[in-house]
């Protein structure tokens, strides 16, 4: 089977959509299928090239921000290892995405990668035209890539189209997607006709799958849900024995303006060393993601936590994997939405390791995921809430934790529905 996927990125970038898709495609490489990735532009990286059997074209720029790095030959960019690392975030960079925001961010449509739209449009009918593809994947956000692929689907109306929703669009307002003022009318038409056009649709949470029903019950004969791919790497060594006698807790993803960001968690352990004075001396609080210079001022207010925080910046997937199998304990942020499922969640069951959840309402996503996982503290963050209660939760949680684990066997029957194997069975199975 020939099969094209249209996704924003691909590598060298660093996010879930990558690892998610390079997994499967992993997989149907294996299996003998012939598989092709079109992608946005990188400076470094050739326009075509075959990375371990898939065929990756490049076209067009991902945003406005990533056409400028382009231009200026910028090295330390979003998306990659060590671009993004506080420390190396510059009054160019700032002052950069601070005019963008102030005036590209409040006009554009359907979102920031609309610049991909054109030449990813021609390219894809191209790839179509040359290799008479069985099946087409298009993965959003950004809803560019839906609308590249209903191009296609126009013009190819035979070709089996699968519309892939990582995150939702038309009524992800706490998500900044677009100008919702401006075009709120018009996202919900243009989600509705590329969802007719699509022959199948996936969505990762059963809470997102029962928000379009709601708005679009048309759709109850089509859509899936498709959950997160378990893909972390092994880690390439076995983690020292630690000799520093601290408990490390380690927090691994990004931040995002409304939907899920530091100040919470920031505020919760500032208390417990507020009230447990000896957690000053015996933790160390990491951070390995992106920390996007918007969100470098949260950290300032909390001079009892900077000798304890340490921030990695984005890492490669081999040292992130390598990190958490050394941590003690692993932090996770919940979206503030119902339905996003942080894709790292089955990286964090998998990891057997105790999970400290901070959350922000009770019928939480990630909460759910987790099901009847043992060493699971969900940490609701509301309004009113007892600062001080959920310090005393977090402080008892963490006495108990040092060197405990649940056994990767007992993990593993929980584990097979995220395998990439059963996943990329699943896409193959709406041809």
């Amino acid at each position: 089977m020939r099969i094209l996927v249209i996704t924003a990125t691909y590598h060298p970038a660093i996010n879930p959509n990558v690892f998610r898709w390079s997994a499967i495609a992993a997989q149907w490489v294996a299996q003998g299928h012939e598989v092709h990735v079109l992608c946005t532009r990188r400076r470094g990286s050739p326009v075509f090239e075959n990375l371990d059997g898939v065929w990756v074209h490049r076209s067009g720029q991902n945003s406005l921000l990533d056409w400028v790095y382009n231009m200026l030959g910028l090295q330390r960019r979003r998306g990659e290892a060590g671009g993004d690392h506080p420390a190396r975030q510059g009054r160019l960079r700032r002052a950069l995405e601070k005019l963008i925001d102030l005036t590209w961010r409040s006009i554009y449509w359907p979102d920031g990668r609309c610049l991909w739209y054109l030449p990813g449009r021609r390219a894809a009918l191209d790839l179509q035209s040359k290799h008479d593809f069985d099946l087409m994947i298009s993965v959003g956000l950004p809803f560019t890539a839906h609308l590249i692929a209903g191009a296609v689907k126009r013009r190819f109306p035979a070709l089996r189209w699968v519309m892939d929703i990582e995150d939702p669009f038309c009524f992800s307002e706490e998500f900044y997607v677009n100008n919702f003022r401006l075009y709120r009318r018009l996202n919900y038409y243009a989600e509705g006709r590329v969802l007719q056009q699509a022959d199948a649709v996936t969505v990762t949470v059963e809470q997102a799958r029962q928000r379009y029903l709601e708005i679009f019950p048309w759709l109850a004969g089509k859509i899936s849900v498709a959950p997160p791919v378990y893909s972390l790497p092994a880690p390439e060594r076995r983690p020292a024995r630690k000799t520093d006698g601290l408990l490390h807790l380690a927090y691994f993803g990004a931040f995002y303006h409304r939907i899920r960001t530091p100040d919470a968690l920031l505020a919760i352990f500032d208390r417990l060393l507020a009230l447990y004075p000896a957690w000053r001396h015996r933790i160390q609080l990491q951070f390995y993601g992106e920390i996007a210079p918007a969100f470098v001022p949260a950290l300032q207010p909390y001079p009892r936590l900077r000798p304890v925080l340490k921030l990695h910046g984005l890492v490669p997937r081999q040292t992130a994997a390598q990190a958490m199998s050394a941590a003690d304990a692993l932090i996770n942020v919940s979206n503030t939405t119902t339905y996003h499922l942080p894709s790292k969640c089955v990286d964090y069951l998998a990891s057997g390791l105790p999970i400290v959840n901070i959350c922000f309402h009770e019928n939480d996503t990630f909460t759910e995921f987790m099901g009847d996982y043992p060493l699971h503290l969900p940490l609701v963050w509301k309004t009113g809430v007892d600062i001080d209660a959920l310090a005393g939760q977090l402080h008892h949680f963490l006495i108990r934790q040092k060197e405990i684990s649940v056994a990767p066997e007992a993990l593993q029957a929980r584990l097979a529905a995220y395998r990439p194997e059963v996943l990329s069975k699943m896409y193959l199975s709406f041809h």
